[in-house]
């Protein structure tokens, strides 16, 4: 049985929130500038009409899904911490592995944070306001969501002797 799975667990949070957030914000551009060469193309007006429509409509979804999907691994970090069987002489060892935790995801975070003040990106990204958010605070974010899952890895009420 994985004992540090709340390790690799964490890394993954952090790294496919990072990705998911990445190719939202490509994907908008993308959506933009086709847009834009689609309005000036020889199509019929209706369907240009559904092409803004839909381009208007990408941010606050996408928005909306980031943020979803935020929360929702958020309660899965936690019940699987929850659900992991630790004993309460590893905490200080647990903090300090989450404090190394914590050097890749503040690197995620500033990665994120040139992506999108870069020239091209910039005024996709600022469209994007829950998860420009969640990642201009990105270290924050998921320091406390660290803090939360290692108290509930050590939380749990025991019966009779540790494991």
């Amino acid at each position: 049985m994985n004992k540090k799975a709340y390790v690799q667990d964490f890394l993954f949070f952090g790294i496919i929130l990072f990705i998911i957030a990445i190719m939202v914000v490509v994907g908008g551009k993308l959506i933009s500038e086709f847009n834009g060469q689609y309005q000036s193309s020889s199509a019929s007006t209706e369907a240009k009409d559904i092409m803004t429509s839909g381009n208007a409509r990408y941010s606050p979804i996408f928005d909306n899904i980031f943020m979803v999907v935020f929360v929702l691994f958020a309660l899965t970090i936690f019940v699987t911490f929850f659900l992991l069987d630790t004993h309460p002489a590893l905490f200080f060892v647990v903090i300090i592995v989450f404090a190394f935790i914590l050097i890749p995801i503040g690197l995620i975070g500033n990665v994120y944070e040139e992506v999108s003040d870069s020239a091209s990106l910039n005024s996709t990204a600022d469209n994007f306001t829950l998860m420009s958010f969640i990642m201009e605070h990105w270290t924050m974010a998921l320091t406390v969501i660290g803090f939360m899952g290692i108290i509930l890895l050590f939380a749990k009420l025991r019966t009779g002797v540790f494991r």
